[in-house]
């Protein structure tokens, strides 16, 4: 807890010195909370939101979005990205009031839940601007390193380094690694 009072009271202090310009002509670098940074497109709209994803066999059932985990700020869009042998339904969620850091990863969780179930072999979590590939990338640090905030797989192991009151944290490349391994035949398809 006093860590992250520490970092919470760090953060206020940056942005007030940034927004001030500095102490004593010295410029300073500015670093946001992730509830500041994080975006998604509404509208041609920027607004403060978050992507889930979700990876499965084409033709899977579509998995069921959880609208009463997350407090939306308008409607959440829906979309699917096909290949030859997978899918990637996503969904663009503009959140109006972020959960704090423990009902954030609870809510965080039982999205990935309701993916899962769907039938998605793994789900997380990104936002516009973010790295996102396809397959044959997905997955692969090269291409998406720094792009899942978030994550869960089907068989149960899940991973929530973000806390969206301090700056943006992303799984880490052997993490991408380990989600590209329980995704094989899915995420390195080539069609």
């Amino acid at each position: 807890m006093l860590g992250y009072l520490k970092s919470r009271l760090r953060l206020l202090w940056d942005e007030a010195v940034g927004a001030a310009g500095g102490v004593g002509g010295t410029s300073v670098v500015v670093v946001r909370a992730a509830r500041e940074s994080l975006v998604v497109v509404v509208g041609g709209e920027e607004t403060s939101g978050l992507i889930v994803y979700g990876l499965s066999p084409r033709g899977s059932r579509r998995p069921e979005f959880p609208f009463g985990v997350w407090d939306v700020a308008g409607e959440v869009a829906e979309f699917t990205l096909v290949g030859g042998t997978w899918e990637v339904p996503m969904w663009e969620v503009p959140v109006s009031v972020w959960p704090v850091k423990d009902q954030f990863e609870g809510a965080v969780r039982a999205t990935f839940e309701a993916v899962i179930a769907g039938g998605c072999r793994v789900a997380w979590i990104g936002a516009e601007g973010m790295p996102f590939c396809d397959p044959p990338l997905l997955f692969e640090p090269a291409c998406m390193s720094g792009g899942v905030l978030a994550w869960m797989t089907d068989d149960g192991a899940f991973g929530c380094p973000m806390d969206p009151d301090l700056p943006i944290a992303a799984a880490d490349d052997e993490c991408l690694r380990m989600l590209r391994r329980h995704s094989y035949g899915l995420a390195d398809a080539e069609d």
